[in-house]
Protein backbone atom coordinates (compact mmCIF):
# COMPACT_ATOMS: atom_id res chain seq x y z
CA UNK A 1 0.00 0.00 0.00
CA UNK A 2 2.75 2.20 0.89
CA UNK A 3 4.62 1.35 -2.33
CA UNK A 4 1.66 1.98 -4.47
CA UNK A 5 0.47 5.30 -2.99
CA UNK A 6 4.06 6.96 -3.38
CA UNK A 7 4.20 5.82 -7.29
CA UNK A 8 0.86 6.82 -8.08
CA UNK A 9 2.03 10.64 -6.10
CA UNK A 10 5.46 10.68 -7.94
CA UNK A 11 3.73 9.93 -10.89
CA UNK A 12 1.13 12.87 -11.28
CA UNK A 13 3.13 15.05 -10.03
CA UNK A 14 5.40 14.05 -13.18
CA UNK A 15 2.58 14.75 -15.45
CA UNK A 16 1.61 17.56 -13.60
CA UNK A 17 5.01 19.24 -14.43
CA UNK A 18 5.24 18.06 -17.86
CA UNK A 19 1.76 20.02 -18.76
CA UNK A 20 2.55 23.99 -17.72
CA UNK A 21 4.12 25.94 -19.36
CA UNK A 22 6.16 26.98 -16.58
CA UNK A 23 7.55 23.87 -15.34
CA UNK A 24 10.24 25.45 -12.78
CA UNK A 25 7.50 27.73 -11.34
CA UNK A 26 5.61 24.80 -10.86
CA UNK A 27 7.57 22.45 -9.99
CA UNK A 28 8.74 24.74 -7.07
CA UNK A 29 5.28 25.14 -5.80
CA UNK A 30 4.63 21.34 -5.66
CA UNK A 31 8.01 20.60 -3.98
CA UNK A 32 6.97 22.92 -0.65
CA UNK A 33 3.81 21.66 -1.10
CA UNK A 34 5.25 18.05 -0.96
CA UNK A 35 7.69 19.08 2.03
CA UNK A 36 4.37 20.38 3.81
CA UNK A 37 2.67 16.94 3.59
CA UNK A 38 5.54 14.73 4.72
CA UNK A 39 6.65 14.19 8.41
CA UNK A 40 8.92 11.82 10.70
CA UNK A 41 8.15 10.85 14.19
CA UNK A 42 10.82 9.54 16.47
CA UNK A 43 9.23 10.15 19.98
CA UNK A 44 6.23 7.85 19.89
CA UNK A 45 6.12 6.29 23.30
CA UNK A 46 6.09 2.49 24.02
CA UNK A 47 6.17 0.13 26.70
CA UNK A 48 8.46 -3.17 27.00
CA UNK A 49 7.78 -5.88 28.71
CA UNK A 50 8.94 -9.70 29.28
CA UNK A 51 6.09 -12.84 28.74
CA UNK A 52 6.68 -16.26 28.62
CA UNK A 53 6.19 -17.46 24.92
CA UNK A 54 3.34 -19.36 23.94
CA UNK A 55 3.85 -23.24 23.36
CA UNK A 56 5.02 -25.05 19.82
CA UNK A 57 2.47 -27.07 18.05
CA UNK A 58 4.74 -30.49 18.10
CA UNK A 59 2.26 -32.98 16.45
CA UNK A 60 -0.55 -31.89 13.90
CA UNK A 61 -2.36 -34.98 13.38
CA UNK A 62 -4.86 -33.76 11.04
CA UNK A 63 -2.33 -32.86 8.76
CA UNK A 64 -0.18 -35.39 10.33
CA UNK A 65 3.20 -32.84 10.65
CA UNK A 66 5.52 -32.78 13.50
CA UNK A 67 8.74 -30.52 13.92
CA UNK A 68 11.46 -32.17 11.60
CA UNK A 69 14.46 -31.00 14.72
CA UNK A 70 14.31 -31.02 18.20
CA UNK A 71 16.77 -29.98 20.91
CA UNK A 72 18.14 -31.56 23.71
CA UNK A 73 19.90 -30.71 27.02
CA UNK A 74 19.81 -28.96 30.01
CA UNK A 75 21.09 -25.17 30.54
CA UNK A 76 20.75 -23.09 33.75
CA UNK A 77 22.00 -19.59 34.43
CA UNK A 78 21.06 -16.69 36.21
CA UNK A 79 19.67 -14.62 33.35
CA UNK A 80 17.47 -17.36 31.65
CA UNK A 81 17.15 -19.64 34.31
CA UNK A 82 16.94 -23.51 33.64
CA UNK A 83 15.76 -25.10 30.50
CA UNK A 84 15.75 -28.88 30.49
CA UNK A 85 14.66 -30.72 26.71
CA UNK A 86 13.83 -34.03 26.56
CA UNK A 87 11.98 -35.93 23.84
CA UNK A 88 9.41 -38.70 23.70
CA UNK A 89 9.64 -40.96 21.06
CA UNK A 90 7.21 -43.50 20.13
CA UNK A 91 8.54 -46.29 17.36
CA UNK A 92 6.96 -48.14 14.97
CA UNK A 93 7.14 -51.49 12.44
CA UNK A 94 8.71 -51.39 9.36
CA UNK A 95 6.40 -51.59 6.16
CA UNK A 96 7.30 -53.68 3.07
CA UNK A 97 7.77 -51.41 0.10
CA UNK A 98 6.17 -53.47 -2.03
CA UNK A 99 2.77 -53.94 -0.29
CA UNK A 100 2.87 -51.76 2.51
CA UNK A 101 2.30 -54.87 5.15
CA UNK A 102 4.47 -55.28 8.11
CA UNK A 103 8.14 -56.70 7.45
CA UNK A 104 8.11 -59.19 10.24
CA UNK A 105 12.13 -59.54 11.75
CA UNK A 106 13.61 -63.11 11.07
CA UNK A 107 14.08 -63.31 14.67
CA UNK A 108 10.27 -63.12 15.62
CA UNK A 109 9.30 -66.73 14.33
CA UNK A 110 12.58 -68.60 15.35
CA UNK A 111 13.00 -68.72 19.03
CA UNK A 112 16.39 -69.88 18.40
CA UNK A 113 17.68 -66.51 17.13
CA UNK A 114 18.51 -64.22 20.09
CA UNK A 115 18.65 -60.37 19.49
CA UNK A 116 22.14 -59.12 20.76
CA UNK A 117 21.77 -55.55 20.82
CA UNK A 118 18.94 -53.03 20.13
CA UNK A 119 20.38 -48.80 19.43
CA UNK A 120 18.42 -46.04 18.91
CA UNK A 121 19.95 -43.89 16.07
CA UNK A 122 19.26 -40.13 16.83
CA UNK A 123 21.09 -37.74 13.72
CA UNK A 124 22.59 -34.65 14.52
CA UNK A 125 21.14 -31.41 12.64
CA UNK A 126 24.81 -29.85 11.30
CA UNK A 127 23.04 -26.91 9.82
CA UNK A 128 21.75 -26.15 12.54
CA UNK A 129 24.85 -26.79 15.36
CA UNK A 130 25.00 -26.87 19.00
CA UNK A 131 23.85 -24.20 20.75
CA UNK A 132 26.48 -24.05 23.06
CA UNK A 133 29.90 -25.53 23.84
CA UNK A 134 29.89 -28.85 25.64
CA UNK A 135 29.25 -31.66 23.36
CA UNK A 136 28.73 -34.61 26.24
CA UNK A 137 25.17 -34.95 27.38
CA UNK A 138 24.37 -36.97 30.55
CA UNK A 139 20.29 -39.08 30.04
CA UNK A 140 18.70 -41.35 30.92
CA UNK A 141 15.92 -43.48 28.39
CA UNK A 142 12.17 -44.21 29.97
CA UNK A 143 9.68 -46.43 28.49
CA UNK A 144 6.67 -44.54 28.35
CA UNK A 145 4.45 -46.67 31.15
CA UNK A 146 2.82 -49.18 28.67
CA UNK A 147 0.44 -47.00 27.67
CA UNK A 148 -0.45 -46.41 24.10
CA UNK A 149 0.65 -43.05 22.88
CA UNK A 150 -2.89 -41.26 21.08
CA UNK A 151 -1.50 -40.21 17.55
CA UNK A 152 -5.07 -38.86 16.74
CA UNK A 153 -4.83 -35.50 18.47
CA UNK A 154 -2.47 -32.78 18.80
CA UNK A 155 0.78 -32.47 20.84
CA UNK A 156 2.29 -29.30 22.20
CA UNK A 157 6.29 -28.76 23.54
CA UNK A 158 4.98 -28.21 26.94
CA UNK A 159 2.69 -31.92 27.00
CA UNK A 160 3.76 -34.46 29.38
CA UNK A 161 3.79 -38.03 28.65
CA UNK A 162 3.09 -40.68 31.61
CA UNK A 163 6.94 -42.80 31.57
CA UNK A 164 8.33 -45.84 33.32
CA UNK A 165 10.14 -45.98 36.85
CA UNK A 166 12.83 -48.66 35.11
CA UNK A 167 15.53 -47.22 33.21
CA UNK A 168 16.20 -48.67 29.68
CA UNK A 169 19.86 -47.22 28.87
CA UNK A 170 22.72 -49.47 29.04
CA UNK A 171 24.86 -45.86 29.32
CA UNK A 172 24.57 -42.74 30.96
CA UNK A 173 26.30 -40.59 28.56
CA UNK A 174 26.61 -40.15 24.95
CA UNK A 175 29.73 -37.56 22.95
CA UNK A 176 28.31 -35.72 19.96
CA UNK A 177 30.37 -34.74 17.01
CA UNK A 178 29.55 -33.04 13.73
CA UNK A 179 31.32 -35.77 11.68
CA UNK A 180 29.46 -38.70 10.27
CA UNK A 181 30.15 -42.02 11.72
CA UNK A 182 29.17 -45.42 11.14
CA UNK A 183 25.59 -46.24 11.87
CA UNK A 184 26.29 -50.30 11.77
CA UNK A 185 29.49 -52.14 10.73
CA UNK A 186 31.25 -52.99 7.63
CA UNK A 187 30.65 -56.54 8.36
CA UNK A 188 26.83 -55.90 8.07
CA UNK A 189 26.99 -54.17 5.03
CA UNK A 190 28.18 -51.44 2.75
CA UNK A 191 29.02 -49.04 6.33
CA UNK A 192 26.46 -46.42 6.59
CA UNK A 193 27.34 -43.65 8.24
CA UNK A 194 26.27 -39.95 9.17
CA UNK A 195 25.94 -37.50 12.03
CA UNK A 196 24.59 -39.40 15.20
CA UNK A 197 23.96 -40.50 18.27
CA UNK A 198 23.17 -43.58 19.62
CA UNK A 199 21.10 -45.19 22.52
CA UNK A 200 21.82 -48.89 23.46
CA UNK A 201 19.50 -50.78 25.69
CA UNK A 202 20.00 -52.53 28.38
CA UNK A 203 20.25 -55.69 29.29
CA UNK A 204 17.21 -56.65 31.08
CA UNK A 205 15.40 -54.81 27.78
CA UNK A 206 16.98 -57.40 25.65
CA UNK A 207 15.80 -60.01 27.59
CA UNK A 208 12.15 -58.96 27.92
CA UNK A 209 12.46 -58.30 24.20
CA UNK A 210 14.31 -62.36 23.78
CA UNK A 211 11.45 -63.66 25.71
CA UNK A 212 8.61 -61.64 23.88
CA UNK A 213 5.88 -63.75 22.20
CA UNK A 214 6.04 -64.07 17.78
CA UNK A 215 2.28 -62.32 18.27
CA UNK A 216 4.24 -58.87 19.52
CA UNK A 217 5.54 -58.65 15.98
CA UNK A 218 1.98 -59.20 13.88
CA UNK A 219 1.25 -54.98 14.37
CA UNK A 220 2.00 -52.11 15.58
CA UNK A 221 -0.80 -52.07 18.34
CA UNK A 222 0.47 -55.42 19.53
CA UNK A 223 4.47 -54.02 19.44
CA UNK A 224 3.28 -51.18 21.33
CA UNK A 225 1.66 -53.50 24.00
CA UNK A 226 5.46 -54.07 24.70
CA UNK A 227 7.06 -50.45 24.06
CA UNK A 228 4.52 -47.87 23.77
CA UNK A 229 7.77 -45.33 22.82
CA UNK A 230 10.46 -43.55 25.00
CA UNK A 231 11.56 -40.52 26.87
CA UNK A 232 15.20 -39.37 26.58
CA UNK A 233 15.64 -37.03 29.36
CA UNK A 234 18.77 -35.29 30.73
CA UNK A 235 19.69 -35.74 33.84
CA UNK A 236 22.71 -33.38 34.25
CA UNK A 237 23.64 -29.82 33.36
CA UNK A 238 24.69 -30.13 29.82
CA UNK A 239 25.65 -26.65 29.33
CA UNK A 240 24.27 -26.99 25.36
CA UNK A 241 21.29 -27.73 23.51
CA UNK A 242 21.68 -30.70 21.02
CA UNK A 243 19.73 -30.51 17.50
CA UNK A 244 18.55 -33.71 16.63
CA UNK A 245 17.22 -34.32 13.02
CA UNK A 246 14.53 -36.42 13.07
CA UNK A 247 13.32 -35.37 9.52
CA UNK A 248 14.22 -32.56 7.06
CA UNK A 249 11.28 -31.34 4.46
CA UNK A 250 12.10 -34.34 1.11
CA UNK A 251 14.33 -36.53 3.07
CA UNK A 252 13.53 -39.63 4.58
CA UNK A 253 14.16 -40.00 8.20
CA UNK A 254 17.29 -41.58 9.51
CA UNK A 255 15.77 -41.61 13.32
CA UNK A 256 15.44 -45.41 14.03
CA UNK A 257 15.86 -48.42 16.02
CA UNK A 258 18.33 -50.68 15.21
CA UNK A 259 17.90 -54.57 16.24
CA UNK A 260 21.07 -56.41 15.78
CA UNK A 261 20.53 -60.16 15.28
CA UNK A 262 22.61 -63.30 13.61
CA UNK A 263 21.66 -63.84 10.41
CA UNK A 264 19.04 -67.54 10.67
CA UNK A 265 21.16 -68.85 8.04
CA UNK A 266 25.21 -68.98 8.46
CA UNK A 267 25.12 -66.57 11.77
CA UNK A 268 26.39 -63.34 9.73
CA UNK A 269 25.55 -60.45 11.59
CA UNK A 270 22.20 -58.70 10.53
CA UNK A 271 20.01 -56.22 11.45
CA UNK A 272 16.07 -55.01 11.73
CA UNK A 273 15.26 -51.55 11.17
CA UNK A 274 12.19 -50.24 13.16
CA UNK A 275 11.42 -46.16 12.15
CA UNK A 276 9.84 -43.84 14.17
CA UNK A 277 6.15 -42.80 13.96
CA UNK A 278 6.22 -39.58 16.09
CA UNK A 279 8.58 -37.60 18.05
CA UNK A 280 7.53 -34.79 20.42
CA UNK A 281 9.31 -31.96 22.82
CA UNK A 282 9.35 -31.95 25.75
CA UNK A 283 10.60 -28.25 26.60
CA UNK A 284 10.54 -27.57 30.15
CA UNK A 285 11.68 -24.35 31.35
CA UNK A 286 11.77 -22.99 35.09
CA UNK A 287 12.42 -18.92 35.57
CA UNK A 288 12.67 -18.68 38.99
CA UNK A 289 15.35 -16.95 40.94
CA UNK A 290 16.64 -15.72 37.38
CA UNK A 291 16.68 -12.25 35.56
CA UNK A 292 14.08 -13.64 33.34
CA UNK A 293 12.28 -15.01 36.32
CA UNK A 294 12.07 -11.22 38.08
CA UNK A 295 11.13 -9.52 34.98
CA UNK A 296 8.09 -11.47 34.30
CA UNK A 297 7.28 -10.82 37.83
CA UNK A 298 7.90 -7.34 37.45
CA UNK A 299 5.88 -6.65 34.54
CA UNK A 300 6.79 -3.24 32.19
CA UNK A 301 9.81 -2.18 32.32
CA UNK A 302 11.12 -0.08 29.83
CA UNK A 303 14.68 -0.50 31.16
CA UNK A 304 15.63 -4.22 29.85
CA UNK A 305 14.08 -6.90 28.26
CA UNK A 306 14.70 -10.17 26.75
CA UNK A 307 13.90 -13.19 24.26
CA UNK A 308 14.32 -16.55 23.99
CA UNK A 309 13.44 -18.87 21.22
CA UNK A 310 11.85 -22.65 21.21
CA UNK A 311 8.85 -21.70 23.80
CA UNK A 312 11.34 -18.82 26.07
CA UNK A 313 10.26 -15.55 26.02
CA UNK A 314 8.54 -12.39 23.82
CA UNK A 315 8.66 -8.49 24.67
CA UNK A 316 5.87 -7.05 24.67
CA UNK A 317 5.79 -3.37 22.84
CA UNK A 318 2.62 -1.45 23.31
CA UNK A 319 2.17 1.87 21.89
CA UNK A 320 -0.39 3.52 24.39
CA UNK A 321 -0.90 6.47 21.93
CA UNK A 322 -1.34 6.76 18.53
CA UNK A 323 -3.15 9.53 17.80
CA UNK A 324 -0.42 11.52 16.34
CA UNK A 325 -0.17 9.50 13.22
CA UNK A 326 -4.08 9.89 12.59
CA UNK A 327 -4.72 10.88 9.12
CA UNK A 328 -1.85 10.04 7.64
CA UNK A 329 -0.14 7.11 5.31
CA UNK A 330 2.44 5.51 6.94
CA UNK A 331 5.60 5.31 4.71
CA UNK A 332 8.28 3.46 7.04
CA UNK A 333 7.77 2.23 10.67
CA UNK A 334 11.30 0.78 12.02
CA UNK A 335 11.87 -0.43 15.53
CA UNK A 336 15.90 0.09 16.93
CA UNK A 337 17.01 -2.25 19.61
CA UNK A 338 20.35 -2.62 20.80
CA UNK A 339 21.54 -5.84 22.14
CA UNK A 340 22.39 -5.55 26.16
CA UNK A 341 24.87 -7.60 28.16
CA UNK A 342 24.35 -8.65 31.82
CA UNK A 343 27.78 -9.86 33.74
CA UNK A 344 28.37 -13.32 33.48
CA UNK A 345 26.67 -13.82 30.68
CA UNK A 346 28.41 -15.01 27.04
CA UNK A 347 27.31 -14.02 23.67
CA UNK A 348 30.19 -16.36 22.20
CA UNK A 349 29.13 -19.22 24.51
CA UNK A 350 25.54 -18.87 23.70
CA UNK A 351 25.40 -16.53 20.55
CA UNK A 352 22.31 -14.00 19.78
CA UNK A 353 19.54 -14.52 17.37
CA UNK A 354 20.53 -14.36 13.61
CA UNK A 355 17.05 -13.20 12.86
CA UNK A 356 13.88 -11.69 15.38
CA UNK A 357 10.38 -10.80 13.83
CA UNK A 358 7.18 -9.27 14.73
CA UNK A 359 4.38 -10.81 15.98
CA UNK A 360 0.59 -9.52 16.91
CA UNK A 361 -2.62 -11.75 18.64
CA UNK A 362 -5.33 -12.34 16.17
CA UNK A 363 -9.00 -12.65 16.75
CA UNK A 364 -8.83 -15.84 18.30
CA UNK A 365 -5.24 -15.49 20.79
CA UNK A 366 -3.12 -16.29 18.92
CA UNK A 367 0.20 -15.41 17.91
CA UNK A 368 0.26 -13.99 14.29
CA UNK A 369 2.98 -12.58 12.34
CA UNK A 370 2.58 -8.91 11.90
CA UNK A 371 1.02 -7.64 8.16
CA UNK A 372 4.75 -6.84 6.58
CA UNK A 373 5.57 -10.25 7.14
CA UNK A 374 2.43 -11.61 6.08
CA UNK A 375 2.77 -10.06 2.65
CA UNK A 376 6.02 -10.84 1.93
CA UNK A 377 5.13 -14.68 2.41
CA UNK A 378 7.49 -16.92 4.28
CA UNK A 379 11.22 -14.57 5.60
CA UNK A 380 12.87 -17.91 6.04
CA UNK A 381 13.29 -18.58 2.55
CA UNK A 382 14.51 -15.59 1.18
CA UNK A 383 17.76 -13.69 2.27
CA UNK A 384 16.45 -10.52 0.80
CA UNK A 385 13.14 -10.70 2.39
CA UNK A 386 14.79 -11.42 5.47
CA UNK A 387 16.65 -8.37 4.92
CA UNK A 388 13.75 -5.83 3.57
CA UNK A 389 11.61 -7.29 7.19
CA UNK A 390 14.95 -5.47 8.89
CA UNK A 391 15.04 -8.41 11.63
CA UNK A 392 19.02 -9.77 10.74
CA UNK A 393 21.36 -8.36 13.87
CA UNK A 394 23.04 -5.61 12.47
CA UNK A 395 26.35 -3.03 13.83
CA UNK A 396 26.66 0.77 13.99
CA UNK A 397 29.77 2.56 13.54
CA UNK A 398 31.03 1.88 16.90
CA UNK A 399 30.40 -1.64 16.68
CA UNK A 400 26.98 -1.87 18.55
CA UNK A 401 24.71 -4.95 17.58
CA UNK A 402 20.81 -4.14 17.14
CA UNK A 403 17.86 -5.61 15.77
CA UNK A 404 15.75 -3.16 13.41
CA UNK A 405 12.36 -4.97 12.65
CA UNK A 406 10.18 -3.02 10.16
CA UNK A 407 6.50 -2.54 10.79
CA UNK A 408 5.26 -0.01 8.19
CA UNK A 409 2.04 -2.01 7.24
CA UNK A 410 1.01 -3.20 10.53
CA UNK A 411 1.80 0.24 11.79
CA UNK A 412 -0.76 1.67 9.01
CA UNK A 413 -3.32 -0.90 10.55
CA UNK A 414 -2.50 0.01 14.68
CA UNK A 415 -3.22 3.65 13.56
CA UNK A 416 -6.20 2.84 11.90
CA UNK A 417 -8.01 0.49 14.63
CA UNK A 418 -7.85 -2.25 13.12
CA UNK A 419 -5.54 -4.69 14.72
CA UNK A 420 -4.44 -4.22 18.75
CA UNK A 421 -1.59 -1.72 19.46
CA UNK A 422 0.51 -4.34 21.26
CA UNK A 423 3.15 -6.60 19.28
CA UNK A 424 5.60 -9.20 20.30
CA UNK A 425 9.16 -9.17 19.13
CA UNK A 426 10.31 -12.89 18.91
CA UNK A 427 13.16 -15.49 17.81
CA UNK A 428 12.37 -17.12 14.63
CA UNK A 429 12.57 -19.58 13.67
CA UNK A 430 9.99 -20.28 16.68
CA UNK A 431 10.72 -23.68 16.47
CA UNK A 432 14.37 -24.65 15.39
CA UNK A 433 16.22 -21.65 16.98
CA UNK A 434 17.11 -21.72 20.88
CA UNK A 435 19.09 -18.74 20.82
CA UNK A 436 18.23 -15.49 23.84
CA UNK A 437 18.82 -11.96 23.51
CA UNK A 438 19.09 -9.38 26.32
CA UNK A 439 17.47 -6.53 24.57
CA UNK A 440 18.10 -2.15 26.01
CA UNK A 441 14.34 -0.97 26.67
CA UNK A 442 12.94 2.44 25.89
CA UNK A 443 14.12 4.02 28.90
CA UNK A 444 17.63 2.65 29.12
CA UNK A 445 20.28 5.29 29.78
CA UNK A 446 22.30 4.06 26.95
CA UNK A 447 21.36 3.03 23.18
CA UNK A 448 17.55 2.90 24.48
CA UNK A 449 15.62 1.65 22.11
CA UNK A 450 13.56 3.64 19.69
CA UNK A 451 10.76 3.95 16.86
CA UNK A 452 10.99 6.11 13.93
CA UNK A 453 8.24 6.77 11.73
CA UNK A 454 7.53 8.50 8.69
CA UNK A 455 4.57 8.99 6.82
CA UNK A 456 2.25 11.29 4.53
CA UNK A 457 -0.26 13.85 6.15
CA UNK A 458 -3.61 13.43 4.24
CA UNK A 459 -5.23 16.53 5.40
Amino acid sequence: MKLNFLYLFFATALLLVSACTEPITVGSDLLEEDRATLGQITDLTFTTKVVEDDSLLAFDFVDNLTLGTLTFGQLTDDVFGQWKHGIYIVPTLRRNTADGQIARPAFADDPSVMVDSVVLILPLDTLAGLYGTNNTFEYRLKGLGGTIVDQLRNYYSNDRLTVDFNDLNRDNSFTAVPEATLVYDTLIGGGDSLPHVRIAFDDQFLTELNQTPASTFDSDTAFWQFLSGMFLEPTAESGSLLPIKFQRTGEVSRAEMYFFYPDTSDQSPTFYRAPLSLWLPSYQKNYAGSVAGDKLRTGIDNEQALIAGQAGLLTEINFPNLTDLENTVINQAELTFYVDEIEGYDYDTYPISTFVALYYLDNDGNLTPIQDRQRLGNPNSSAAVRQFLGGDPQTDDDGNIFFQPRISVHMQQMVDGVVPSTIYLRVVPIDQDPSRVILRGPAASVRPATVKVTYTNLD
